[in-house]
């Protein structure tokens, strides 16, 4: 790992393990609150996806977020919502609360299971479709969490220096998140921006050309880590008890180590290929 690499996991872990550290000690004489129980949102509506990664996407999509945790501290939560970051499937442990924070020890997909279909132009000129990324999986990574909630604002630290599946050795992934919220007659606004970081380990795997093909004329390239920043504005409105009309726009820009990738630059058919990711849903979900 680069020396400068070690110096932002450094800064984050020292963030994570000391902000607002004076708070912490205060509360630490406080019990523990408890987090057991659980919830269950389920969505159907319309969602519009652009991005590097493939094709332009419009119709109808499926959400769902939920979260359960047992009395020892084990849980399970799923993350696939308009509201809520879209971290997939993760497991973990609650190990310690105070009035304001909460810690974890949780799995999280620093990376998810991509493929990419690349055209390349032959020696005849003849544009012919590469499957360019089809890794084993998503890049499954264990980590350490916090999460504080001050009224209506939440902050939220990661870092995962533990890669779960062998695809690769070594690599880190770290993550910031600030959200707040607002309550307008009925509606709910939420705006939460967020800073991921992914080492070179990580983004090499993905967005290096491996050696078929480069020996199919895919130019050779050398990923470095990077960071890549979300803002995300989100509004629901109760219609009943358990139903809810929600609708969201979210916008990543991502690292240039992966928009500079010759993967991603062959992925679009289109001249002016997108650099950035853009979603928008309006959906109706389902409180259970």
């Amino acid at each position: 790992m680069k020396k400068s690499e070690r110096k932002v996991i450094t800064i984050l872990t020292l963030s994570l393990l000391a902000f607002n550290s004076s708070q912490l000690w205060a509360e630490a004489e406080q019990n523990q609150e408890d987090l057991s129980g659980g919830f269950l949102k389920v969505g159907l509506g319309y969602k519009f996806d652009q991005n590097p990664y493939e094709d332009e996407r419009n119709g109808l999509a499926m959400f769902l977020v939920g979260r359960y945790q047992m009395e020892n501290g084990l849980f399970v939560e799923a993350s696939y919502g308009a509201n809520q970051r879209q971290e997939g499937l993760n497991i973990g442990y609650n190990f310690y609360n105070t009035t304001h924070w909460n810690f974890d020890l949780t799995t999280i997909q620093a990376f998810v299971s991509t493929e990419i279909i690349a055209n390349f132009v032959d020696d005849e000129g003849i544009l012919e479709p590469f499957t360019v990324i089809d890794k084993s999986g998503a890049s499954e990574m264990l980590g350490l969490r916090a999460t504080g909630n001050f009224g209506n604002t939440n902050v939220q630290f990661l870092v995962a220096p533990v890669l779960l599946n062998n695809d690769y050795d070594d690599g880190v992934y770290a993550s910031l998140w600030v959200g707040h919220s607002w309550q307008l007659k009925n509606w709910g606004i939420n705006a939460t921006t967020g800073i991921e970081y992914r080492s070179e380990e990580i983004l090499e795997h993905y967005f290096e050309p491996s050696a078929a093909l480069q020996s199919a004329g895919v130019p050779s390239y050398d990923a470095t880590s990077g960071f890549d920043v979300t803002a995300q504005v989100s509004a629901s409105y109760p219609i009943s008890e358990n139903i809810l009309f929600e609708s969201y726009v979210r916008y990543t820009d991502f690292a240039d180590s992966i928009t500079d990738s010759p993967i991603i630059r062959a992925t679009s058919q289109i001249p002016e290929r997108n650099e950035a990711k853009t979603e928008v849903g309006i959906l109706f979900s389902y409180v259970f």
